[in-house]
């Protein structure tokens, strides 16, 4: 069965288990559901009044999934990584430490042309005839070892204004479009960093990211290749509401999000959900630093 991402974003809520099942149960609003544990990906916490247990946790942990704990913004206060049973961590971890500095700038390189390729394929998308489109692809055909010319930060200057309008700024506490991408975005890092424990690798070991309040620096290094496709469902979102100057995260928009899941992508093996191309992907960066060259493996979105 597909996996799924449950959210707890009401009050109220119980959460126990039987059976192999995960128990959601609110009594005030009468819902009782049963969720079998092989099939989580994730279990989001946005809500501030949620019992849950430690037995909780680690069952869903064992089964390969994690548990994300987000603020009022829809931003992750921290997530659970699933390390059980997994036989490689030691060498991999080594590996990780011996990648030279020169592989990391190349790796780094490697991410961002793909980054800013498949952002301005999202823009091509919807807008065939932008006038950006050709920068865009310019800066990620020019994009130097460890992008020392930044040319990360250049496209999305240029992109997000491109896509959401010349009025939109990319700023995680906005409350407008930004609280879409942050739902988004969050889900997205939920399943990198299920990817990143599953390979064995060390998430504190990061490629570029190195800022030392960030827990999870190697997830957000390799997040950044997948964005584009949270902001191709969010524009797809926005473009069914009436008002856009006022937001709301409803139920359904969340459901539509964490489709981000089951989305059909691209790879030599043929056509697979992104979740799937994400943990090939992280699989790739372990070969990777086995054999000392770039051979990362992404999927066309």
């Amino acid at each position: 069965m597909e996996k799924q991402i449950i959210e707890i974003s009401n009050d109220g809520f119980y959460l126990s288990l039987f059976r192999g099942f995960l128990v959601i149960e609110n009594q005030d609003l009468q819902i009782k559901r049963n969720v079998a544990l092989d099939n989580i990906l994730a279990l989001i916490l946005s809500a501030n009044n949620v019992k849950v247990s430690k037995n909780i946790i680690s069952a869903i942990c064992e089964k390969g999934g994690n548990v994300v704990f987000c603020n009022q913004a829809y931003l992750p206060c921290a997530i659970t990584l699933p390390y059980t049973g997994h036989w490689l961590i030691a060498p991999r971890i080594k590996q990780q430490i011996d990648c030279s500095l020169p592989l990391q700038k190349n790796l780094w390189k490697n991410i961002v042309q793909h980054k800013i390729s498949n952002q301005s394929k999202i823009l091509e998308y919807f807008f065939p005839e932008h006038s950006n489109l050709e920068r865009l692809k310019w800066l990620a055909k020019e994009v130097l070892s460890d992008d020392a010319r930044n040319h990360e930060g250049q496209a999305a200057g240029i992109y997000f204004k491109s896509l959401f309008g010349k009025k939109f700024v990319r700023d995680r506490l906005n409350d407008d479009i930004n609280i879409m991408l942050n739902y988004g975005y969050t889900v997205l890092r939920a399943m990198v960093a299920r990817a990143v424990a599953g390979n064995g690798l060390l998430p504190y070991l990061g490629i570029k990211h190195c800022n030392k309040s960030n827990p999870l620096p190697l997830v957000d290094d390799l997040i950044e290749p997948f964005r584009a496709v949270v902001d191709k469902i969010v524009f797809e979102e926005i473009n069914k509401l009436v008002d856009i100057d006022h937001i709301e995260l409803t139920p359904e928009i969340k459901r539509n999000i964490t489709k981000i899941i089951s989305y059909p992508v691209q790879t030599e093996k043929g056509s697979v959900s992104l979740n799937d191309a994400i943990y090939d992907f992280v699989g790739s960066l372990v070969t990777s630093y086995e054999t000392k060259r770039i051979v990362l493996r992404y999927p066309e979105i």
